[in-house]
């Protein structure tokens, strides 16, 4: 069944299901909020204030594009949440982050220092980038989403996002030439690489 499919029977007063859906998309949820604001416990609660919300609410709207939907009001939560207790001033007080523990790089591919050096590489050309940059990054190729899907999630239109996404690879592999001007990677390979540092990150 189509996840629009599992919305549509809760939208149409089954809630029972919004526990399938809670199910899937937790670790998506999780995993975006922690780039936004490291604190486990705190994500973990905006998470349970969003699925409560859901299953209180009387005006919830059909959706093609369910995971996009979450992660926008997870990310709308986070921010209610941080400025009722006045730690931000305001949404722009938020930041994108991937931190990665160099450490963490090392035991994981310490049988391939090439692999371990490209990747501190590709991390540190990754914080180079805007903040919006590196979410539409985030959304496009870890989280699979489609443009249309981070332009929503985002309040931008698609075009900037395809544009945005464009900009950023093209920025990273101008930070990643070598001395000869060699492209260190290909446009897959940096897509593989961003996975591999989002799955070592914290």
């Amino acid at each position: 069944m189509k996840d629009s499919e599992y919305w549509n029977i809760f939208v149409n007063g089954q809630k029972q299901i919004l526990e399938v859906i809670y199910t899937k998309y937790y670790d998506h949820l999780l995993n975006y909020g922690l780039k936004l604001y490291p604190d486990t416990d705190f994500i973990k609660d905006c998470i349970q204030d969003l699925f409560v919300k859901l299953y209180s609410s009387k005006n919830i709207k059909p959706t093609m594009h369910v995971r996009s939907y979450l992660l926008k009001s997870i990310r709308n939560i986070l921010i209610d949440k941080l400025a009722k207790q006045k730690l931000l001033v305001s949404e722009n007080d938020i930041s994108f982050h991937m931190p990665v523990d160099e450490e963490d790089l090392e035991k994981k591919f310490g049988g391939n220092d090439e692999e371990v050096l490209m990747l501190k590489k590709l991390l540190h050309s990754y914080d180079q980038l805007s903040d919006k940059q590196k979410q539409i990054l985030y959304f496009r190729y870890i989280q699979e989403l489609s443009h249309k899907e981070i332009a929503e999630i985002l309040d931008i239109n698609e075009q900037s996002s395809m544009n945005s996404s464009s900009r950023a690879l093209s920025k990273l592999r101008n930070l990643l030439l070598d001395k000869e001007n060699q492209v260190f990677l290909s446009t897959d390979d940096l897509k593989k690489n961003l996975i591999l540092l989002c799955m070592v990150s914290k």
